[in-house]
This record gives C-alpha cells, sequence and structure tokens, in this order.
C-alpha cells in the first residue's frame, strides 16, 4: 500500500461473458483489511453501470499516477464520462477473472468480490485480492 501515490483510479470489469465490460474513475479507494487482504471503494447509486456493477464478481482496480489535474489524462476522461462505451478505441488485455486491464498502468489490483454493501446512495465494493501488480521499489 506504500505504493499508492494518488487517491484516483479506474476500475474496471468483466462482468459477464455476454455483457460489455464496464469501467469508472473513483477516490474512493482504500486498504481496508490486512487479515484476509481486503481492499474497498465505492460506485454510486446513480451511476449508468450500477446494475453491472451488481452483477460483477471480480474487478481490476488499477492506480493512476499522481497527476496535478488527473481529467488532463485522455483516460481519466474518459473513464470519467457519464454513459457510453468507456473502451471504445483502447487496446486493453484481461486478466485470469477476465476484467479489463491496461498493462501501461503499472499498480493494479485484480480482486474477487468479497462482499458488496449498500450504504447511503453508494455500494461499497470489497475486493480480496488475487494479484497485486506494482512497479519495483527502489
Amino acid at each position: 500500500m506504500r505504493q499508492w501515490q494518488t487517491g484516483v483510479c479506474l476500475v474496471t470489469s468483466g462482468v459477464g461473458a455476454d455483457e460489455a465490460p464496464v469501467g469508472l474513475v473513483c477516490n474512493s479507494f482504500t486498504a481496508l483489511s490486512l487479515d484476509p487482504p481486503l481492499i474497498s471503494w465505492a460506485v454510486d447509486h446513480g451511476s449508468s453501470a450500477i446494475d453491472a456493477w451488481r452483477r460483477a464478481e471480480s474487478f481490476a482496480l488499477h492506480v493512476l499516477p499522481h497527476r496535478e489535474r488527473p481529467l488532463d489524462d485522455p483516460l481519466v476522461a474518459q473513464f470519467a464520462r457519464r454513459g457510453g462505451d468507456k473502451f471504445d478505441g483502447l487496446q486493453f488485455v484481461s486478466n485470469a477473472h477476465g476484467d479489463p486491464v491496461f498493462p501501461e498502468l503499472t499498480t493494479r489490483f485484480d480482486c474477487v468480490l468479497y462482499e458488496r454493501i449498500s450504504i447511503g446512495d453508494h455500494d461499497l465494493m470489497v475486493g480480496r485480492p488475487t494479484s497485486v501488480i506494482h512497479p519495483p521499489q527502489n
């Protein structure tokens, strides 16, 4: 967790074989537990993809590099917009869970859903990392 340089993350899920993948930008990422290792992030009930997120059984959380103005990043801008195909024109691969991932984003948590909790106007998505990809420490 000490590698985390920013509060802005890109979260993606393949959701299901017959559905389009979903993705969003969030700033609610946090380490939740060390034993077992768990992380969490939240999705707004007003999200255009809330139903898909509620079906997701896994997700990939990419910690984005620090930028003074994160919305100036084209990838962030594409995933921060409401609705539409957020993956249009982008190159990605799938992780072991079938979730879209962007290998150029060097810090990533591949997770299976541990628990989904409806709290206020958000769903808290709790994930158990199955792999963590991060840049080597200097």
